[in-house]
């Protein structure tokens, strides 16, 4: 009888233990998972400024007066300006709208003073504490720099640079050549020539985060090579010519303090 006692309270404390475990669980899961759409919310508030940008831009582009392009344009260039000079408002750190099709990467980016070049990793756009951050441009560099580097998380609910790893996949690549990269002063396109994984702090890390900012010729060949070596996806179609590189990073879970970039060149 003892026995069969002590048995029945063992399974209850199981089950004790195994229902508290789950409680803290999805605890712990609700007070990441929460805060994070929260920040999305923030981040589809400025992205619905930008968006009432583009339906101005293709209601001028449908326009049926073609003698009227001119005007058409400065429109939409006006429209484009309001609508980023409603961000700078925010906060003068703003330095363009990065967006890729088909992936959920759609978001400002800021660039930080030297003394602190990654003071959006855990900050939003308002300057506020983020577990999410915000796309920033990295040190000794800026967005008119010969080669720049943006960084943002790989969050586990897919958002910022969560879905950046499809880059590995060199179909999914050839599908999805074009980055966009939209500053005040202009529209940017990049075409995707590579992508690759580093692991900081290891024996044969690439640290292409130094190998940014204003570089000689030779030292652009050097950075495009590189890249070619350690790529694990590498479309082969290499700039021609000296023009501008910009690499999205993001943490790599291949291994502790790895790094997946995804390298493009401006066209």
């Amino acid at each position: 009888m003892n026995k069969i006692k002590a048995k029945n309270i063992i399974m209850i404390l199981l089950a004790v233990i195994c229902v508290a475990v789950l409680l803290y669980s999805l605890y712990q899961g609700l007070i990441i998972y929460i805060p994070q759409k929260q920040e999305q919310h923030r981040f589809d508030e400025l992205r619905q400024i930008v968006s009432q940008y583009a339906e101005d831009s293709d209601e001028a582009s449908d326009s049926p007066q073609p003698s009227k392009a001119e005007s058409r344009s400065s429109f939409v260039e006006e429209k484009k300006i309001s609508a980023f000079s409603e961000i700078t408002r925010i906060n003068p750190d703003f330095r363009g709208w990065l967006k890729i099709k088909d992936t959920v990467i759609d978001y400002p980016v800021v660039k930080s003073s030297n003394d602190d070049p990654e003071y959006y990793l855990h900050r939003d756009i308002d300057k506020n504490y983020s577990f999410s951050g915000t796309p920033f441009i990295g040190a000794g560099a800026d967005e008119n720099s010969d080669a720049f580097v943006i960084y943002a998380h790989n969050m586990n609910i897919g958002t910022m640079f969560g879905t950046l790893d499809c880059y590995a996949d060199k179909g999914w690549a050839e599908q999805h050549q074009y980055i966009n990269f939209d500053t005040v002063n202009e529209n940017r396109i990049y075409r995707v020539f590579a992508a690759f994984r580093t692991t900081i702090g290891s024996e044969n890390e690439f640290k292409y985060n130094e190998r940014a900012g204003k570089l000689s010729y030779e030292e652009y060949k050097a950075l495009v090579n590189d890249i070619k070596d350690v790529s694990v996806m590498f479309t082969s179609d290499c700039p021609a010519k000296k023009t501008q590189i910009i690499m999205l990073s993001t943490c790599s879970y291949h291994a502790e303090n790895g790094r997946f970039v995804v390298a493009a060149y401006r066209v």
